[in-house]
Protein backbone atom coordinates (compact mmCIF):
# COMPACT_ATOMS: atom_id res chain seq x y z
CA UNK A 1 0.00 0.00 0.00
CA UNK A 2 2.83 2.28 0.31
CA UNK A 3 4.63 1.86 -2.70
CA UNK A 4 1.02 2.77 -4.38
CA UNK A 5 0.59 5.95 -2.00
CA UNK A 6 4.45 6.62 -3.30
CA UNK A 7 3.43 8.68 -6.32
CA UNK A 8 0.25 10.52 -4.80
CA UNK A 9 2.84 11.78 -1.83
CA UNK A 10 5.61 12.84 -4.72
CA UNK A 11 2.73 14.91 -6.54
CA UNK A 12 1.87 16.65 -3.24
CA UNK A 13 5.22 17.58 -2.51
CA UNK A 14 5.93 19.05 -5.68
CA UNK A 15 5.70 23.07 -5.47
CA UNK A 16 3.08 24.83 -6.90
CA UNK A 17 3.58 26.72 -10.10
CA UNK A 18 3.97 30.48 -9.62
CA UNK A 19 1.40 32.69 -10.91
CA UNK A 20 1.32 34.68 -14.30
CA UNK A 21 3.01 37.99 -13.58
CA UNK A 22 0.97 40.88 -14.29
CA UNK A 23 1.90 43.27 -16.96
CA UNK A 24 2.12 46.20 -14.60
CA UNK A 25 4.55 44.32 -12.91
CA UNK A 26 6.88 43.49 -15.74
CA UNK A 27 6.95 47.05 -16.73
CA UNK A 28 7.99 48.13 -13.18
CA UNK A 29 11.13 45.96 -12.88
CA UNK A 30 12.07 46.85 -15.98
CA UNK A 31 11.91 50.06 -15.32
CA UNK A 32 13.99 49.75 -11.91
CA UNK A 33 16.66 47.64 -14.08
CA UNK A 34 16.96 50.66 -16.77
CA UNK A 35 17.49 52.66 -14.09
CA UNK A 36 19.66 51.12 -12.26
CA UNK A 37 22.15 50.44 -15.25
CA UNK A 38 21.68 54.44 -15.40
CA UNK A 39 22.94 55.10 -11.78
CA UNK A 40 25.75 52.92 -12.98
CA UNK A 41 26.63 54.86 -16.18
CA UNK A 42 26.66 57.70 -14.18
CA UNK A 43 28.55 56.77 -11.75
CA UNK A 44 31.70 55.61 -13.83
CA UNK A 45 31.11 58.44 -15.98
CA UNK A 46 32.25 60.81 -12.90
CA UNK A 47 34.88 58.45 -11.93
CA UNK A 48 38.42 58.78 -13.63
CA UNK A 49 38.77 58.78 -17.15
CA UNK A 50 42.00 59.74 -18.27
CA UNK A 51 45.24 58.61 -17.54
CA UNK A 52 48.30 59.42 -15.47
CA UNK A 53 50.23 61.02 -17.94
CA UNK A 54 47.47 62.61 -19.26
CA UNK A 55 46.69 63.89 -15.77
CA UNK A 56 50.22 65.45 -15.29
CA UNK A 57 50.31 67.05 -18.58
CA UNK A 58 47.46 68.99 -17.82
CA UNK A 59 48.65 69.91 -14.17
CA UNK A 60 51.91 71.17 -15.84
CA UNK A 61 49.85 73.02 -18.48
CA UNK A 62 47.45 73.97 -16.04
CA UNK A 63 50.60 75.31 -13.50
CA UNK A 64 52.42 77.37 -16.43
CA UNK A 65 49.12 79.22 -17.10
CA UNK A 66 48.24 80.08 -14.13
CA UNK A 67 48.94 83.32 -12.13
CA UNK A 68 49.99 81.41 -8.73
CA UNK A 69 53.03 82.32 -9.69
CA UNK A 70 53.99 85.71 -10.99
CA UNK A 71 56.58 87.10 -12.97
CA UNK A 72 58.15 88.87 -9.68
CA UNK A 73 57.75 85.86 -6.93
CA UNK A 74 60.88 85.26 -4.99
CA UNK A 75 61.27 81.41 -6.34
CA UNK A 76 61.55 83.21 -10.22
CA UNK A 77 63.92 86.35 -8.70
CA UNK A 78 66.29 83.04 -6.87
CA UNK A 79 66.19 80.78 -9.94
CA UNK A 80 67.48 84.26 -12.15
CA UNK A 81 70.14 85.01 -9.11
CA UNK A 82 71.22 81.43 -9.92
CA UNK A 83 71.35 81.37 -13.30
CA UNK A 84 73.10 84.95 -13.71
CA UNK A 85 75.90 83.89 -10.90
CA UNK A 86 75.90 80.30 -10.14
CA UNK A 87 74.82 78.57 -13.96
CA UNK A 88 76.98 81.48 -16.19
CA UNK A 89 80.06 80.86 -14.12
CA UNK A 90 80.05 77.41 -14.65
CA UNK A 91 78.78 77.21 -17.88
CA UNK A 92 82.00 79.75 -18.89
CA UNK A 93 84.28 76.79 -17.70
CA UNK A 94 82.78 74.79 -19.41
CA UNK A 95 82.81 76.25 -22.67
CA UNK A 96 86.69 77.01 -21.53
CA UNK A 97 87.20 73.22 -21.50
CA UNK A 98 85.43 72.62 -24.52
CA UNK A 99 87.54 75.28 -25.80
CA UNK A 100 90.68 73.41 -25.39
CA UNK A 101 89.40 70.41 -26.18
CA UNK A 102 88.65 71.58 -29.79
CA UNK A 103 91.78 73.20 -30.31
CA UNK A 104 93.56 69.73 -28.99
CA UNK A 105 91.41 68.20 -31.49
CA UNK A 106 92.54 70.04 -34.27
CA UNK A 107 96.21 69.38 -33.11
CA UNK A 108 95.24 65.97 -32.92
CA UNK A 109 93.98 65.79 -36.75
CA UNK A 110 96.84 68.11 -37.88
CA UNK A 111 99.41 65.52 -36.45
CA UNK A 112 100.42 62.27 -38.25
CA UNK A 113 98.95 59.05 -36.61
CA UNK A 114 101.82 57.95 -35.26
CA UNK A 115 102.88 60.58 -33.78
CA UNK A 116 99.27 61.38 -31.98
CA UNK A 117 99.50 57.40 -30.98
CA UNK A 118 103.40 58.25 -29.58
CA UNK A 119 101.46 61.15 -27.33
CA UNK A 120 98.76 59.14 -26.14
CA UNK A 121 101.33 56.13 -25.30
CA UNK A 122 102.79 58.31 -22.95
CA UNK A 123 99.92 59.62 -21.37
CA UNK A 124 99.18 55.91 -20.64
CA UNK A 125 102.06 55.21 -19.40
CA UNK A 126 102.16 57.98 -16.46
CA UNK A 127 98.60 58.66 -16.11
CA UNK A 128 96.72 55.12 -16.83
CA UNK A 129 96.55 54.17 -13.14
CA UNK A 130 94.08 57.45 -12.51
CA UNK A 131 91.74 56.89 -14.44
CA UNK A 132 91.70 52.73 -14.24
CA UNK A 133 87.49 52.96 -14.71
CA UNK A 134 87.43 54.70 -17.56
CA UNK A 135 90.13 52.71 -19.14
CA UNK A 136 87.95 49.96 -18.30
CA UNK A 137 85.03 51.98 -20.04
CA UNK A 138 87.03 52.11 -23.22
CA UNK A 139 87.86 49.24 -23.72
CA UNK A 140 83.93 47.69 -23.22
CA UNK A 141 82.77 50.89 -25.24
CA UNK A 142 85.10 49.98 -28.66
CA UNK A 143 84.34 46.17 -27.62
CA UNK A 144 80.52 47.03 -27.91
CA UNK A 145 79.88 49.60 -30.58
CA UNK A 146 83.89 49.70 -32.02
CA UNK A 147 83.47 52.46 -35.35
CA UNK A 148 79.51 52.54 -34.78
CA UNK A 149 80.27 54.60 -30.89
CA UNK A 150 82.50 57.48 -33.21
CA UNK A 151 79.95 57.35 -35.60
CA UNK A 152 77.47 58.56 -33.08
CA UNK A 153 79.30 60.67 -31.32
CA UNK A 154 80.15 62.86 -34.33
CA UNK A 155 76.14 63.03 -34.93
CA UNK A 156 75.91 64.33 -31.75
CA UNK A 157 78.66 66.55 -31.64
CA UNK A 158 77.90 68.16 -35.02
CA UNK A 159 74.15 68.87 -33.97
CA UNK A 160 75.15 70.79 -30.99
CA UNK A 161 77.53 72.88 -32.57
CA UNK A 162 74.82 73.33 -35.23
CA UNK A 163 72.19 74.35 -31.69
CA UNK A 164 75.20 76.60 -30.27
CA UNK A 165 75.89 78.87 -33.42
CA UNK A 166 71.98 79.41 -33.91
CA UNK A 167 71.82 79.81 -30.47
CA UNK A 168 74.94 82.29 -30.60
CA UNK A 169 72.79 84.26 -33.58
CA UNK A 170 69.82 84.27 -31.77
CA UNK A 171 71.18 86.44 -28.65
CA UNK A 172 72.18 89.28 -31.27
CA UNK A 173 68.45 89.58 -32.45
CA UNK A 174 66.74 92.78 -32.56
CA UNK A 175 63.99 92.98 -34.24
CA UNK A 176 62.15 95.75 -32.90
CA UNK A 177 65.22 98.13 -33.57
CA UNK A 178 65.25 99.47 -30.39
CA UNK A 179 69.14 98.76 -29.59
CA UNK A 180 68.46 96.29 -27.28
CA UNK A 181 68.38 92.44 -27.73
CA UNK A 182 65.17 90.70 -27.44
CA UNK A 183 66.14 87.84 -25.83
CA UNK A 184 67.19 90.60 -22.56
CA UNK A 185 63.51 91.65 -23.20
CA UNK A 186 61.88 88.62 -22.50
CA UNK A 187 60.72 87.05 -19.09
CA UNK A 188 62.19 83.74 -17.75
CA UNK A 189 59.30 81.52 -19.15
CA UNK A 190 59.17 83.45 -22.72
CA UNK A 191 63.33 83.13 -22.65
CA UNK A 192 63.13 79.01 -22.12
CA UNK A 193 60.24 78.55 -24.24
CA UNK A 194 62.34 80.81 -27.00
CA UNK A 195 65.15 78.69 -27.09
CA UNK A 196 63.41 75.53 -27.10
CA UNK A 197 62.59 76.90 -30.36
CA UNK A 198 65.42 77.43 -31.76
CA UNK A 199 67.46 74.75 -30.95
CA UNK A 200 65.15 72.55 -32.37
CA UNK A 201 64.73 74.34 -35.16
CA UNK A 202 68.54 74.68 -35.60
CA UNK A 203 68.42 70.75 -35.88
CA UNK A 204 68.31 69.43 -39.33
CA UNK A 205 67.74 66.22 -38.99
CA UNK A 206 65.86 65.04 -35.60
CA UNK A 207 65.19 61.04 -36.39
CA UNK A 208 69.52 60.81 -36.88
CA UNK A 209 70.24 62.66 -33.60
CA UNK A 210 67.22 60.00 -32.08
CA UNK A 211 69.34 56.94 -32.86
CA UNK A 212 72.04 58.40 -32.06
CA UNK A 213 71.39 59.08 -28.89
CA UNK A 214 69.38 55.74 -27.90
CA UNK A 215 72.55 53.84 -29.48
CA UNK A 216 74.85 55.95 -26.97
CA UNK A 217 72.45 55.54 -24.51
CA UNK A 218 72.22 51.80 -25.00
CA UNK A 219 76.13 51.73 -24.99
CA UNK A 220 76.14 53.32 -21.95
CA UNK A 221 74.13 51.00 -19.91
CA UNK A 222 76.05 47.97 -21.08
CA UNK A 223 79.23 49.79 -20.78
CA UNK A 224 78.25 50.18 -16.92
CA UNK A 225 76.82 46.75 -16.34
CA UNK A 226 79.93 45.12 -17.74
CA UNK A 227 81.54 47.20 -15.08
CA UNK A 228 78.91 46.63 -12.73
CA UNK A 229 79.89 42.98 -12.69
CA UNK A 230 83.24 43.47 -12.83
CA UNK A 231 83.46 45.62 -9.76
CA UNK A 232 80.56 42.82 -8.04
CA UNK A 233 83.24 40.36 -8.57
CA UNK A 234 86.26 42.26 -7.04
CA UNK A 235 83.88 43.03 -3.76
CA UNK A 236 82.73 39.59 -3.64
CA UNK A 237 86.53 38.33 -3.38
CA UNK A 238 87.26 41.05 -0.65
CA UNK A 239 84.46 40.04 1.31
CA UNK A 240 85.63 36.62 1.00
CA UNK A 241 89.16 37.72 2.47
CA UNK A 242 87.64 39.74 5.18
CA UNK A 243 85.26 36.51 6.13
CA UNK A 244 88.91 34.92 6.26
CA UNK A 245 90.06 37.32 8.56
CA UNK A 246 87.63 38.32 10.78
CA UNK A 247 88.29 35.44 13.77
CA UNK A 248 91.79 36.36 13.64
CA UNK A 249 91.18 39.60 13.65
CA UNK A 250 88.86 39.24 16.73
CA UNK A 251 91.13 36.71 18.72
CA UNK A 252 93.47 40.04 18.34
CA UNK A 253 91.55 43.30 18.50
CA UNK A 254 89.02 41.86 20.84
CA UNK A 255 90.15 41.94 24.05
CA UNK A 256 91.57 45.51 24.65
CA UNK A 257 88.29 46.89 22.14
CA UNK A 258 86.14 45.21 24.46
CA UNK A 259 87.93 46.45 27.30
CA UNK A 260 87.57 50.16 25.83
CA UNK A 261 83.36 49.66 24.64
CA UNK A 262 82.87 48.71 28.85
CA UNK A 263 80.23 45.81 29.61
CA UNK A 264 77.48 47.77 28.25
CA UNK A 265 78.59 48.28 24.50
CA UNK A 266 80.49 44.67 24.53
CA UNK A 267 78.54 43.06 22.42
CA UNK A 268 79.41 45.53 19.38
CA UNK A 269 82.87 44.72 19.65
CA UNK A 270 82.51 41.84 16.76
CA UNK A 271 80.44 43.75 14.53
CA UNK A 272 82.89 46.81 14.29
CA UNK A 273 85.97 44.66 14.35
CA UNK A 274 83.75 43.01 11.32
CA UNK A 275 82.78 45.94 9.12
CA UNK A 276 85.99 47.38 9.60
CA UNK A 277 87.92 44.57 8.40
CA UNK A 278 85.65 44.35 5.40
CA UNK A 279 85.79 48.14 4.52
CA UNK A 280 89.42 47.68 4.46
CA UNK A 281 90.14 45.11 2.20
CA UNK A 282 87.48 46.40 -0.06
CA UNK A 283 89.30 49.64 -0.16
CA UNK A 284 92.81 47.35 -0.32
CA UNK A 285 90.97 45.74 -3.24
CA UNK A 286 90.41 48.95 -5.04
CA UNK A 287 94.04 50.15 -4.14
CA UNK A 288 94.85 46.87 -6.03
CA UNK A 289 92.86 47.30 -9.07
CA UNK A 290 94.60 50.51 -9.37
CA UNK A 291 98.26 48.81 -9.27
CA UNK A 292 97.20 46.32 -11.95
CA UNK A 293 95.77 49.22 -14.78
CA UNK A 294 98.77 51.20 -14.19
CA UNK A 295 100.55 48.23 -14.79
CA UNK A 296 98.38 47.24 -17.70
CA UNK A 297 98.22 51.25 -19.07
CA UNK A 298 102.10 51.17 -19.17
CA UNK A 299 102.65 48.22 -21.27
CA UNK A 300 100.30 49.11 -23.81
CA UNK A 301 100.95 53.11 -23.69
CA UNK A 302 104.68 52.09 -24.10
CA UNK A 303 103.79 49.42 -27.13
CA UNK A 304 102.00 52.54 -28.47
CA UNK A 305 104.38 54.65 -27.83
CA UNK A 306 107.13 51.56 -29.18
CA UNK A 307 105.65 50.73 -32.20
CA UNK A 308 104.62 54.42 -33.43
CA UNK A 309 108.07 55.22 -33.28
CA UNK A 310 109.73 52.87 -35.42
CA UNK A 311 106.93 53.31 -37.79
CA UNK A 312 107.98 57.45 -37.77
CA UNK A 313 112.03 55.98 -38.21
CA UNK A 314 110.61 53.52 -41.10
CA UNK A 315 108.83 56.02 -43.36
CA UNK A 316 111.90 58.35 -42.76
CA UNK A 317 114.67 56.53 -43.74
CA UNK A 318 116.60 56.41 -40.66
CA UNK A 319 116.59 52.86 -39.81
CA UNK A 320 118.60 52.23 -43.01
CA UNK A 321 121.43 54.62 -41.83
CA UNK A 322 121.81 52.82 -38.58
CA UNK A 323 124.53 49.90 -38.14
CA UNK A 324 123.83 46.27 -38.92
CA UNK A 325 124.48 45.51 -35.77
CA UNK A 326 121.25 47.50 -34.13
CA UNK A 327 119.05 47.18 -36.91
CA UNK A 328 119.73 44.42 -39.79
CA UNK A 329 119.01 44.73 -43.06
CA UNK A 330 117.28 45.27 -44.91
CA UNK A 331 114.86 45.84 -41.91
CA UNK A 332 111.37 43.62 -41.19
CA UNK A 333 109.32 44.85 -38.84
CA UNK A 334 108.05 41.32 -38.21
CA UNK A 335 111.07 40.45 -36.95
CA UNK A 336 112.67 43.25 -34.94
CA UNK A 337 112.22 43.34 -31.27
CA UNK A 338 113.81 46.98 -30.99
CA UNK A 339 110.21 48.54 -30.75
CA UNK A 340 109.69 46.53 -26.93
CA UNK A 341 113.53 47.60 -26.49
CA UNK A 342 111.54 50.79 -25.96
CA UNK A 343 108.76 49.35 -25.11
CA UNK A 344 109.14 47.79 -21.57
CA UNK A 345 111.39 50.31 -20.23
CA UNK A 346 109.42 52.86 -20.74
CA UNK A 347 106.35 51.03 -19.32
CA UNK A 348 108.24 50.14 -16.40
CA UNK A 349 109.09 54.04 -15.70
CA UNK A 350 105.67 54.90 -15.92
CA UNK A 351 104.42 52.28 -13.84
CA UNK A 352 107.04 53.43 -11.20
CA UNK A 353 106.20 57.24 -11.52
CA UNK A 354 102.67 56.33 -11.15
CA UNK A 355 103.49 53.89 -7.70
CA UNK A 356 105.61 57.22 -6.30
CA UNK A 357 102.76 59.42 -7.05
CA UNK A 358 100.28 57.47 -5.41
CA UNK A 359 97.86 58.17 -8.48
CA UNK A 360 97.84 61.38 -8.24
CA UNK A 361 98.35 63.71 -11.32
CA UNK A 362 101.16 66.34 -10.62
CA UNK A 363 100.68 70.44 -11.92
CA UNK A 364 99.87 71.17 -14.64
CA UNK A 365 98.74 68.92 -16.05
CA UNK A 366 96.07 68.21 -13.31
CA UNK A 367 94.06 71.35 -14.77
CA UNK A 368 94.25 70.17 -18.02
CA UNK A 369 92.85 66.71 -17.58
CA UNK A 370 90.23 67.96 -14.80
CA UNK A 371 87.46 67.00 -17.10
CA UNK A 372 88.64 63.74 -17.53
CA UNK A 373 89.12 63.38 -14.05
CA UNK A 374 85.64 64.14 -13.53
CA UNK A 375 83.95 61.91 -15.40
CA UNK A 376 86.38 59.32 -14.04
CA UNK A 377 84.61 60.13 -10.54
CA UNK A 378 81.19 60.22 -12.14
CA UNK A 379 81.97 57.04 -13.51
CA UNK A 380 82.91 55.30 -10.57
CA UNK A 381 80.27 56.77 -8.55
CA UNK A 382 77.42 55.06 -10.99
CA UNK A 383 79.44 52.03 -10.72
CA UNK A 384 80.03 51.83 -7.59
CA UNK A 385 76.59 52.67 -5.95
Amino acid sequence: SSLAQAPALRRAARPAAPAAMSEDATRSLMAEGAAAVQGTMASLKKGRTKGDLDRAKDYIKGFAMSDEVPEDSPIKQALRCFLKWGLKPLIMVIMFYVWVCKQLYKVYLMLPMNLARMVFGVGLCFFGGVYFTALAAAEAAINIGGKDLLEHLNTVYTEMLVAAEASEKDDKVDADNDKIADVDQMTFNQLMSHKAYVTMAAVSDPMKLQKALVALSTMWMSVLATLKLEFAKTVALAIGIANQLSLPACRFFGPPLAMLMGKDLNHWVQTIITVTIKVACVIVATYVQAYISAFYSGLRGGKLFGESLFNIMSERGWLEKLPDCIVAKPFDANESYLDEVIAYPLAAVGFYCQVQSQFTIMHPFDWFLLPLTVFEWVLRYQVWT
